[in-house]
């Protein structure tokens, strides 16, 4: 119940925080580019790994934009993909994996069944230039992960944050 009501103030106050681009505006010089990725668990459910901050700041992620694309519309979500580049150097990132429901009541009556994960953490990502990575995880009841990994190799380019 604890995780259900912090999971609840942490969505409603996100609400509130300034969204910033993640490279500064003056900022000259080399870029990587993260994206964050969905995709359907062995339920068919909707997860997306995402970017929730790039250096403490809160940045426009495909969470956030699936929700504004998906408002008015109940159940059905309008995926939005979306992606960043960040400064190509060691850059401090809060990923979160979590399952999307559209609607705030699916996502409540889900979590209450126990169908519904959620993982979320801060990692370092030594970002290099001209790389592409990407956020990934998986969610299970049993063990939730997410992280970031070379698009290119699957190699994982950050720690793993799990929860269990």
């Amino acid at each position: 119940m604890h995780r259900i009501v912090a999971t609840l103030v942490i969505a409603a106050l996100s609400g509130c925080a300034t969204i910033q681009d993640p490279v500064p505006t003056d900022y000259v010089g080399p870029r990587a580019w993260i994206q964050d990725i969905w995709s359907l668990d062995a339920d068919e459910r909707d997860q997306v790994f995402a970017i929730a901050e790039v250096d403490n700041a809160a940045i426009t992620n495909a969470i956030s934009e699936t929700r504004k694309a998906s408002q008015g519309k109940g159940f059905q979500a309008s995926q939005r993909n979306y992606g960043r580049a960040v400064p190509a150097r060691k850059v401090k990132l809060q990923i979160i994996g979590t399952h999307f429901s559209a609607a705030p009541i699916g996502e409540i009556a889900r979590r209450a069944a126990g169908t519904f994960q959620s993982v979320s953490g801060v990692v370092e990502l030594d970002a290099r230039e001209g790389v592409n990575y990407r956020v990934v995880g998986e969610l299970s009841k049993v063990k939730s992960c997410v992280w970031i990994e070379v698009a290119s190799t699957g190699e994982p380019a950050t720690s793993k944050v799990c929860s269990t």
